[in-house]
C-alpha cells in the first residue's frame, strides 16, 4: 500500500470532493482513528463500512429538499400546463 491510497487519504479526498459534509467527515475520521489505535491498522473495507453507515443516516427525504418557494413554482407550473392544455385542446 502506498501513501496515495490509504483509507485516511481517501476519506480526505471524499470530503474535498464534496461527497461528505464536515460533520460526517469528522465522525468517520474519529472512528477510523479509534480503530487504528485499537487494532494498529485500518483497511479500505473499514472506510467503506463507515462511509456506508453515514451516507444512509443523513440523507434528506425528497419532500424536505424543496423549499416553500419551490413548491409554489411547481404548483404554478402545473396550473399553467393545465390552462394551456384547456386552451389548446378545449
Amino acid at each position: 500500500m502506498t501513501l496515495t491510497d490509504t483509507p485516511l487519504r481517501l476519506l480526505v479526498k471524499t470530503y474535498a470532493n464534496g461527497l461528505l459534509d464536515r460533520k460526517q467527515y469528522l465522525e468517520i475520521r474519529s472512528q477510523l482513528l479509534k480503530k487504528l489505535a485499537r487494532q494498529g491498522s485500518i483497511t479500505h473495507d473499514d472506510l467503506q463500512n463507515f462511509l456506508s453507515l453515514h451516507r444512509g443516516t443523513d440523507e434528506p427525504s425528497a419532500i424536505n429538499i424543496y423549499t416553500a418557494s419551490d413548491w409554489i413554482i411547481i404548483i404554478l407550473g402545473l396550473l399553467a400546463a393545465v390552462v394551456l392544455g384547456l386552451v389548446l385542446y378545449g
